[in-house]
């Protein structure tokens, strides 16, 4: 088990906990690591942090001018800047890594075959802010995880994914303007032409934080469809685009087909009955499925 391992970090407003995070980073088993932030036009001290580590070459700094274009964009332009190396780890600002998080993630993804697009996700325990108290805990899945599903449920988190360059490689193909979430993204594709692996050893503590956009509460799925009800964008659609925009003219397939019902910009009867009424699951959680359901069938995904 050997290589480059690039860690990826997009930052805003993290200067509570970034400290703790790259510390982590540091303290992992595996020793070939390399770390690259971005921030993303941060109004507090996180910048002159990480100014900090980069003077003493402990991080690559990759300057934004203060720009702020969203986490998946931020990314999917660290993605890109890292260009030396073998494998790519996502990473949130505020969350502590397990000592082994890396090289349990390499134990799989280094035994894939060569040109193989392959990621991995770990296993996490949400916690709340102060680390103190267990309040949920993210496991591998009972029910089987294809590439439909990955239409509409982005299984592995992004704070917790690795990947190889194969995947890379087909991640940096999209035109990052069109997308949303860079984990969805290379979650659909690793599905469509790869492989991916759940460990369901726990690499992580995820801070639940009152702010959090990644914590799919009740009331959050609720809020989430105020707001693509209200508004129309969501990762859902725009990940479903770029794959048709990339390789809807080569993959005439089943899976095509149905990625093409989320890509409407107007409403479409007939898709939005298909995907509403469609006989398997599209989330595990069914709160989460109603809500999923509503949204199609009014042709806001």
């Amino acid at each position: 088990m050997s290589g480059i391992v690039n860690v990826l970090i997009s930052t805003y407003n993290g200067e509570k906990y970034i400290r703790q995070q790259i510390r982590s980073i540091q303290r992992q088993t595996y020793p070939d690591i390399r770390i690259y932030v971005r921030d993303d036009g941060s109004s507090d001290r996180t910048v002159q942090i990480l100014e900090e580590y980069a003077e003493k070459e402990e991080i690559t700094l990759i300057r934004s001018d203060g720009v702020n274009i969203g986490y998946g964009r931020s990314f999917l332009k660290l993605l890109r800047a890292a260009e030396e190396g073998d494998f790519w780890a996502f990473c949130d600002q505020d969350d502590v890594w397990h000592p082994s998080k890396v090289e349990w993630s390499l134990e799989w993804l280094s035994i894939q075959g060569e040109g193989i697009p392959a990621l991995v996700g770990n296993s996490y325990v949400l916690t709340t802010e102060d680390l103190r108290m267990v309040i949920g805990t993210n496991r591998p899945p009972s029910y089987r995880f294809d590439f439909r599903r990955s239409i509409t449920d982005c299984l592995y988190q992004g704070f917790v994914m690795t990947i190889n360059a194969p995947l890379r490689e087909l991640m940096l193909k999209c035109d990052d303007t069109h997308l949303i979430s860079h984990d969805w993204w290379g979650v659909m594709l690793a599905e469509k032409f790869g492989r991916s692996y759940f460990d369901s050893r726990i690499a992580a503590k995820h801070r639940r934080l009152d702010a959090s956009v990644s914590v799919m509460t009740l009331g959050n799925r609720f809020r989430w469809l105020k707001q693509t009800f209200l508004t129309g964008n969501s990762s859902i659609k725009a990940s479903a685009k770029e794959y048709e925009r990339l390789f809807g003219s080569v993959m005439q397939d089943r899976d095509a087909r149905i990625a093409h019902w989320f890509t409407h910009d107007s409403y479409h009867l007939a898709d939005s009955l298909k995907k509403a009424f469609y006989p398997g699951r599209w989330r595990p959680s069914m709160s989460s499925e109603i809500v999923l359901r509503f949204l199609m069938l009014t042709g806001k995904i």
